[in-house]
């Protein structure tokens, strides 16, 4: 009784509620009544008796809870409002730090505009003053201009007074010279001889050439300026040619180079059509043993290698029912698509001696017949893509060759009318030689190893000899498999 509730028994919310001064006033406030109530309770239990005491006591303690209670929901609205309010500076602090990003991007930008703005001031100074200077140079050349025309007029004017002088100082002595001859007839015979003569035309020429050296640098200044404008004329000639030229030049040399690329698909599709050609002829190398019967097995195996000229374009109009070497062609079939083959006899013909067993033929007739349709069909499938690939290839190199040529008349034509320079014709020329010439002989010497690779096909012959003797060897397992299966059988 003598204790305040929540004092001592480490009770948050007696701490908790000091931090907001107006709640700290309520609770030292409720402190004094508590001690108030504290002496009144002294006071009555020393004159009240027990009972008296003891309702005092639970009224208290229920006053006690309420203004708790109060305490707790007043301290957990302010423990919301704190929340709240830490979350919103929170809020604001992230607010803060987006616009001082934002401000820092624009002020550089600022910055890069500003530069931006200061190169372009300085840039258009520099244009300012180079047009002032351009048009003082204008200026400058009208006046020139203005002052030769002046120059030439004035030169002019005085070549028509000085002609007009001429004129009329010829007329004067004209007239003199009539008048003297009626007045003085004596003096006919002095004029009319050769010694007057003479000195008439000396003294003539020398009154004529005082005013001719205006006249010839007059006509001086006039050839000057018609040879400068002759020259100019020319200049703009050779430029506006020249420009011409180099046009023709760059539109030939894009044409060139499309060409060229396209040469060079030309050239890959080439190499890929070669190289299906030889899978190909590998393929039909390896199947054609499925063609004879069982004791041609050997024979069959070795055609491709012991015949020098072996056709690669079977006749289309043979069948399955015909022979059992049928499918290999003979030299005659296609004489102008053998392909020449090299191996050494001596080997296969020992390969062949050393297997006794493929002679026999016996039982295993049945299996050999099915094997040769499966090898007619195989083979015939084979051929089929074979020709279409052949077909291909031939119809690809006939546009190379034409297109070869193309470029090369194209290449006579164009470097026909470019430029009449000597020093430019000929360098263009040496230039153009040495790309056809070049041209030519890639051209020439990709269709001729195309051909040789064509007209004489030779394979590697290790690497056939190793896959002929594998298949040997598996041919000859599985005939020893089948006898032993039907002696067991037996």
């Amino acid at each position: 009784m003598g204790r305040i509730p929540g004092e001592g028994n480490g009770n948050p919310l007696q701490y908790s509620c000091l931090e907001n001064p107006l709640d700290r006033g309520a609770w030292w406030a409720t402190v004094h009544r508590i001690t108030k109530s504290r002496t009144r309770l002294k006071r009555l239990s020393m004159r009240a008796p027990v009972v008296y005491n003891l309702h005092l006591a639970a009224e208290l303690g229920k006053t006690l809870l309420e203004r708790n209670k109060e305490l707790e929901e007043s301290l957990q609205q302010m423990y919301s409002t704190n929340e709240e309010q830490v979350q919103e500076i929170e809020y604001l602090t992230k607010q803060l730090d987006t616009l001082r990003h934002v401000n820092e991007q624009h002020a550089k930008v600022y910055e890069q505009l500003d530069l931006a703005a200061r190169d372009l001031e300085l840039t258009n100074q520099k244009l300012v003053l180079e047009s002032k200077v351009a048009q003082q140079k204008i200026h400058g050349l009208t006046e020139t201009i203005e002052r030769l025309q002046t120059q030439v007029e004035e030169l002019q004017a005085q070549v028509e007074q000085l002609r007009d002088l001429e004129q009329l100082r010829v007329r004067r002595e004209k007239r003199e010279r009539r008048r003297t001859i009626h007045t003085f007839p004596c003096l006919k015979e002095l004029c009319t001889s050769p010694r007057c003569e003479d000195a008439f035309r000396l003294h003539s020429s020398s009154l004529e050439l005082g005013p001719r050296p205006l006249e010839q640098e007059n006509e001086r200044l006039q050839t000057l300026v018609g040879v400068l404008r002759s020259q100019v004329s020319q200049e703009r000639q050779r430029k506006e040619r020249a420009e011409r030229e180099y046009a023709a030049v760059l539109q030939e040399y894009s044409e060139l180079e499309r060409q060229l690329c396209e040469m060079e698909g030309c050239r890959f599709r080439v190499q890929e059509l070669e190289a299906e050609l030889l899978e190909l002829q590998q393929m039909k190398q390896a199947k054609t043993y499925l063609l004879g019967r069982e004791d041609h097995l050997a024979e069959a195996l070795l055609a491709p290698l012991t015949q020098a000229p072996e056709a690669d374009d079977p006749q289309p109009g043979i069948g399955d029912d015909s022979g059992p070497q049928d499918g290999v062609s003979s030299p005659a079939a296609s004489p102008g698509h053998a392909v020449r083959k090299s191996c050494s006899d001596t080997a296969l013909n020992a390969i062949v001696a050393k297997d006794p067993a493929s002679r026999h033929a016996g039982n295993l007739t049945l299996h050999a017949n099915s094997v040769r349709k499966r090898g007619m069909s195989i083979l015939r499938e084979v051929d089929e893509q074979y020709h279409a690939l052949l077909e291909k290839y031939e119809e690809l190199l006939s546009k190379c060759r034409q297109h070869g040529a193309g470029v090369r008349h194209a290449g006579v034509q164009t470097s026909r009318p470019i430029s009449r320079d000597s020093s430019w014709r000929d360098l263009r020329a040496g230039e153009e030689g040495l790309g056809e010439t070049k041209a030519e002989k890639s051209l020439s010497q990709h269709v001729e190893a195309v051909d040789k690779r064509l007209e004489q096909s030779q394979p590697e012959y290790k690497a056939l000899f190793k896959e002929i003797f594998s298949r040997i060897q598996k041919t000859k397992a599985d005939i020893n498999a089948t006898k032993v299966k039907t002696h067991s059988s037996k």
